[in-house]
């Protein structure tokens, strides 16, 4: 049976997911993503995500569960911002834990300088593109 995974959508370019897609922006703490949803089909999120602007030529990867376990990042469901409420309902992030937030300050890190040199190479290794989400 196959590891149940989350899913991103992303910008292909000439054929690629490039790691610049799990990457976060200043101000961002944490990743957005989607549950894997039987009745929601990755091209109903592509369809949602392309309507709320983003912009390219975009597929839907899906990474594994057990990869964010092993980062220590914790799944928080959270509102999404798409013009569907179905896929708003799937909208999770990939986040610290409070307690490496607090750790990171501490030490003077910015949350997204962190998850970009530490998390972003790792999500992007175990990222695989979904048939249908393309």
């Amino acid at each position: 049976m196959p590891e149940e995974g989350v899913l991103r959508v992303v910008v292909v370019r000439k054929g690629n997911v490039k790691p610049t897609e799990f990457r976060l922006r200043e101000g961002e703490v944490g990743l957005s993503l989607f549950r894997s949803d039987d009745s929601i089909g990755p091209e109903a999120i592509l369809e949602a995500v392309h309507a709320a602007g983003k912009q390219g030529e975009l597929a839907v990867v899906e990474i594994p569960i057990s990869v964010f376990r092993w980062l220590r990042l914790r799944l928080v469901r959270t509102p999404g911002g798409t013009p569907d409420p179905a896929v708003n309902a799937i909208h999770i992030e990939a986040r610290p834990s409070w307690w490496r937030r607090i750790v990171l300050r501490f030490r003077g890190v910015r949350i997204h300088e962190w998850f970009n040199e530490t998390i972003t190479p790792e999500l992007a290794a175990a990222a695989k593109l979904v048939e249908g989400g393309q």
